[in-house]
């Protein structure tokens, strides 16, 4: 069914992003779906930010600008331009990144067609210069506490916005992380199989800053900390399955002796992560994906001791129908000799 009469709001936070914004602002004003309107946050960019985004703004009535007096970073940004939006829908979006022309038009229709409260969908990765790099293929939601599942494809009715009190001002880096396993705990998802959102990889995007900035990193480090331990005080999680669930979003080594000894402990508070639109079987297969990863690739596994642990009591881990037979083989002779 075709839904047009609904006011969809997308919010663009940006700080200097001169070099990308015109091409982000114009693949919004390209959109099938045209009963919207574009708030751009200016978050105190020093470079042409401002004037670009004054320039759209002088020639379509739908796009609002708020300047920020000064910079307050990402989520400040989402939560004032959420605060402004008047549509019953919300997106939203990066200055470096494009939406697909029919990204509002196919992101709404199966919002209300599935009569659900979040619809996300797969998006392409592409580099500086808008060249295709791959698809990233997000989901399933059951799969939530294991890392971003949801992605940067997306659209939600705002009363999630407004029922979770907005974005966490004091998770820079990890604001959009915390807010989706929030939405998970009180509201429905659907994942879409479409490819509806180019996401841009440069230089000096957030995502490079985390992998190669000491600072950045300490941040985002300090900000998981936070973030994991805010989620096991409200789910009441035992002291094991916060450091378990943080080792491995921080990548560290897991150990899987360690896990074993802890394996009830960890599954039960799991699985009380576990929404009514959930499905268990998949939240299990996520668990068991996460300790597979972390068998196969932290040497602290790679012994004879823990290859016999897991041959008597998870042996799923290896035999399971969806795992390469040769790299399980690869795993096995390197843990004897």
């Amino acid at each position: 069914m075709l839904h047009q009469n609904h006011l969809i709001s997308i919010v663009l936070p940006c700080y200097n992003g001169e070099n990308y914004l015109a091409f982000a602002i114009e693949s919004c004003l390209n959109q099938s779906y045209k009963n919207f309107e574009l708030i751009i946050v200016n978050d105190c960019s020093t470079d042409a930010t401002q004037k670009i985004a004054n320039q759209f703004a002088e020639k379509d009535e739908r796009i609002i600008v708020i300047n920020n007096e000064t910079n307050k970073r990402l989520p400040v940004s989402l939560n004032i331009g959420h605060k402004q939006a008047k549509g019953n829908f919300i997106t939203w979006t990066s200055d470096d990144n494009i939406l697909k022309p029919k990204f509002l038009e196919i992101l709404i229709n199966s919002l209300l067609d599935n009569q659900v409260d979040v619809v996300y969908s797969d998006y392409d990765v592409i580099d500086e210069q808008g060249n295709f790099k791959r698809t990233h293929k997000t989901g399933p939601t059951e799969h939530i506490l294991f890392g971003n599942k949801i992605g940067a494809s997306f659209l939600y009715k705002k009363e999630v916005f407004n029922k979770l009190n907005g974005y966490d001002e004091s998770l820079f880096l990890l604001e959009d992380y915390d807010f989706w396993i929030r939405t998970c705990i009180k509201f429905t998802l659907h994942h879409l199989d479409a490819v509806l959102y180019q996401y841009r990889l440069h230089k000096e995007s957030l995502t490079v800053d985390i992998e190669y900035k000491s600072e950045v990193n300490s941040k985002h480090k300090s900000g998981a900390l936070k973030m994991f331990e805010k989620i096991a005080n409200e789910l009441s999680w035992k002291p094991e399955t916060h450091h378990f669930l943080t080792n491995h979003f921080l990548n560290e080594s897991i150990d899987i002796l360690e896990y074993l000894n802890n394996k009830k402990i960890i599954k039960d508070d799991v699985l009380m992560f576990n929404p009514t639109s959930f499905n268990e079987d998949e939240l299990i297969l996520g668990l068991n994906l996460l300790l597979r990863n972390h068998l196969l690739s932290d040497s602290c596994n790679r012994n004879p001791k823990t290859l016999n642990e897991v041959f008597k009591n998870e042996k799923q881990l290896l035999f399971h129908p969806s795992f390469s037979k040769k790299t399980t083989f690869n795993y096995i002779l390197k843990s004897l000799f």
